[in-house]
């Protein structure tokens, strides 16, 4: 990761750099580090910061907290650590040390527990020195008080920690997930035009958007309406049956709790107008790329799940 991050880091060195590009640049810079959504929201909290704080970073969890993207976790660290701030932070981690020290036995998981957990970090904040508090509680959590087989004899609060005296590490702190794996179908049509292939932006998708991907869409059993595939690409798919849409492989995605299974298919076209009218039709931004510049047109791994299937195909 560092080398991606850095890279990121070299071409928007300010908010101010960031604010000023373009999301599509963001984006393909981004690729590698995670969620797009966060891309997005740390290009619009660079923009909200240029705009009212004149690229500088506020000092107070109120202001902070109104930036796209930051939550009261990151909110707190970046102020505490940046600013000495005496704001006390709550990751997983620190959830689990507080838990275990303080014999907390409710779910953590739950907002109840946000609360709770909240108030004895709160207490439990060294105000001299709150960034090296905060970041020595999410790395006691990151190395010491593990999920499993904790170091409990290597820990320094291991004279007082409830959940060692009491024999109880396997037990505390309860997590009990709410939201189960999804399990979708789903397939993509990759249409060429001589040299470039068709990329389409939906901003009624479940997933991407905001971005120019390769059109797709969910068959068979559908969990809920938020997955329903798009008229657009019915009609694009009901388009091409006739001609005989090749098969060129499958793949497995997944994204947070969602599992995926794609068949890729593709097609040759020998005019793009009608494509071209059908995206109109149905208010969907559509452009032509080349295979070699799709990683970075549709910055996503699925876009080079597809690439290496289709370059065996043609191979």
């Amino acid at each position: 990761m560092l080398p991606l991050y850095e890279a990121f880091i070299k071409r928007f060195p300010t908010p101010g750099s960031l604010a000023s590009a373009e999301e599509e640049e963001v984006l393909a810079h981004w690729k590698g580090l995670g969620y797009y959504s966060r891309a997005r929201n740390l290009r619009k909290a660079a923009i909200f910061l240029v705009q009212n704080f004149n690229g500088s970073f506020p000092k107070d969890l109120e202001s902070v907290l109104k930036l796209p993207g930051i939550g009261n976790y990151t909110a707190r660290a970046v102020l505490s650590i940046a600013y000495d701030l005496p704001l006390a932070v709550l990751d997983g981690n620190v959830k689990r040390v507080l838990s275990r020290y303080y014999g907390y036995t409710e779910n953590i998981l739950s907002a109840k527990a946000d609360s709770n957990l909240q108030t004895k970090a709160d207490g439990f904040l060294n105000l001299d020195q709150p960034g090296d508090h905060n970041q020595a509680m999410m790395e006691l959590g990151a190395t010491i008080c593990l999920p499993e087989s904790p170091k409990c004899l290597l820990c320094p609060l291991m004279d007082s920690c409830f959940a060692r005296i009491h024999r109880k590490t396997g037990e505390i702190p309860l997590r009990e997930k709410a939201k189960k794996q999804i399990q979708l179908t789903a397939e993509i049509l990759v249409l060429f035009y001589k040299d470039s292939l068709l990329l389409v932006q939906e901003p009624k998708m479940r997933f991407l958007k905001s971005m120019f991907h390769l059109p797709y869409g969910f068959v068979g059993d559908i969990p809920e309406k938020a997955y329903e595939t798009t008229a657009f690409f019915l009609s694009l798919k009901e388009r091409f049956t006739n001609q005989d849409l090749k098969s060129i492989g499958q793949f497995k995605h997944t994204i947070t709790h969602h599992k995926m299974s794609f068949s890729v298919f593709t097609q040759r076209l020998d005019e793009e107008k009608e494509v071209e009218t059908l995206a109109k039709k149905f208010g969907v931004e559509s452009k032509w790329v080349s295979l070699d510049s799709l990683d970075t047109e549709f910055p996503s791994s699925l876009a080079s799940k597809v690439k290496k299937i289709l370059l065996y195909f043609e191979s």
